[in-house]
């Protein structure tokens, strides 16, 4: 419990540092200009919002999708548990675990086995990280071509193009037999805790991975449309963002968008704050801001799209998670009361029965 307490007040603490340091630097000089809320273009607001709600939409399609026909609960479930591991990742720092182990409960509470829920979550994750990340390193690449590579998009390229190498290379470990044997042995060679998670590690493979691994590896059109699915999503909260900072007076370039939104999605992976709150926001703004936004608009626009992006989603969530369980509580009950209306099982004496078979 000590540790739990520890372990919250660094984490606030760290929140509090990022505000304080990398976002309130950037909002002192607009705390002048915050009138201009009330002029803002509320057209492109209208786009904003119905983009992030398309782009969730997209997010629910790529998980049902990734599941096969015929253990696919109905979209509207899917949609449910969706919604609520978002709202729990945007909670938590480090919340991605915590939303996978939480949307992984929710399928399996809607009849999809075990073994078909984590390979749906682990699969359909690791195809939106190497589309997420395709897109960013063609944008930067795209970008620069036209109009100049600048200090912020150089590096983001090399961290964008090893993270999709290092996915590829995951996906095929996962794949192929001879790697996967080869990282046993790797894993087996660490001191003390080695052995004893490779074999968790096998057994867990083998008892729910191995048969939801070869029934994807046949179809690869599926895994095309997960792909396509987790395109539209991250291109419509990438147009989000713009139409946010459009909202606000901004026009950044496509170098510039794709600059800012690279380091939005970087943000997440930093157990700090919950989905780089705070980190965020401290990076986005000034790299806005050296590509010739305005200040002003920048500060506002960023801010804007995180109010939609971030915030959004948890209420959503929480409602979604609240509807799970009236609709779980409700099939629980009607199970019961079928089983009250069968009446008692008859008991079969089994002594006397095997006696009379003999």
């Amino acid at each position: 419990m000590r540790n739990r307490w520890v372990r919250a007040i660094a984490q606030l603490s760290a929140l509090a540092l990022a505000v304080w340091l990398l976002v309130w630097p950037q909002l002192r000089g607009s705390t002048g200009s915050l009138h201009l809320l009330a002029r803002l273009d509320s057209p492109w607001l209208l786009v904003a919002l119905v983009a992030e709600l398309c782009s969730l939409t997209a997010y629910t399609f790529a998980t049902r999708t990734m599941l096969a026909r015929s253990i696919r609960p109905a979209y509207p479930k899917i949609m449910c548990i969706d919604l609520s591991s978002i709202a729990v990742g945007h909670c938590l720092p480090d919340g991605g675990a915590a939303g996978t182990a939480l949307a992984w409960r929710m399928l399996v509470d809607e009849g999809v086995p075990g073994g078909d829920a984590a390979f749906t979550k682990v699969a359909q994750g690791l195809a939106s990280a190497v589309t997420l990340y395709g897109l960013i390193l063609a944008a930067l690449i795209t970008g620069g071509v036209l109009g100049g590579f600048t200090q912020w998009s150089v590096p983001l390229i090399g961290l964008a193009g090893t993270l999709v190498l290092v996915i590829v290379i995951a996906a095929i470990a996962i794949r192929r037999p001879s790697v996967r044997v080869r990282l046993d042995r790797c894993v087996r060679r660490l001191p003390r805790f080695g052995v004893p998670l490779a074999n968790r590690a096998s057994s867990f493979y083998d008892q729910h991975l191995e048969g939801p691994v070869r029934n994807a590896t046949r179809e690869p059109r599926r895994l095309l449309s997960v792909a396509g699915w987790s395109a539209t999503n991250w291109s419509l909260d990438a147009l989000a963002l713009w139409s946010s900072l459009r909202a606000c007076g901004a026009h950044p370039g496509l170098e510039a968008l794709a600059v800012a939104f690279a380091i939005a999605c970087f943000g997440t992976w930093l157990p700090i704050t919950p989905s780089g709150l705070g980190l965020s926001e401290g990076l986005m703004i000034p790299a806005l801001i050296a590509a010739g936004s305005p200040r002003v608009a920048v500060a506002l626009g960023v801010l804007t799209w995180r109010a939609i992006a971030y915030w959004l989603p948890i209420p959503l969530g929480a409602t979604a998670y609240a509807a799970h369980r009236v609709g779980l509580g409700r099939r629980r009950r009607r199970l019961v009361e079928a089983e009250a209306l069968r009446g008692p099982r008859p008991v079969i004496d089994v002594p006397a029965f095997a006696d009379v078979a003999a």
